[in-house]
């Protein structure tokens, strides 16, 4: 189970809450945050769905989100486990700037659903 929070288009919720290794930049920081943080978690499951884990774990979860903020480009993705188009998603998923997330722009989840 989880918590949802229906927003309307171009508003934002400052709500704290989520499995750690999910939780995006823009709710750690406090910015308020969108649908976007979806999009950020679709990424860390596609991650850890072909990894076997998230990519960000730590001992605790002030140690987690050190990790995720410190983004995902410093990750060693593609590797042999994970195809280039899986990481290519991946990386355009959990992009640190949630407008630049695959997604977040005027197509949406086709976006997602087109990627190759």
């Amino acid at each position: 189970l989880g918590f949802a929070k229906k927003l309307e288009k171009g508003r934002k919720t400052w709500t704290f809450c989520g499995t750690p290794e999910y939780v995006a930049p823009e709710i750690i920081l406090n910015k308020g945050h969108d649908i976007a943080v979806d999009y950020w978690a679709l990424g860390i499951y596609v991650c850890e769905l072909v990894l076997g884990r998230p990519p960000f774990q730590a001992s605790d979860p002030m140690k987690t989100y050190t990790l995720i903020l410190k983004g995902i480009r410093g990750l060693d993705i593609p590797n042999k486990r994970v195809s280039k188009a899986a990481a290519s998603l991946i990386k355009k998923l959990c992009r640190e700037n949630p407008s630049d997330r695959i997604g977040s722009g005027s197509g949406g989840i086709a976006d997602i659903r087109k990627h190759k």
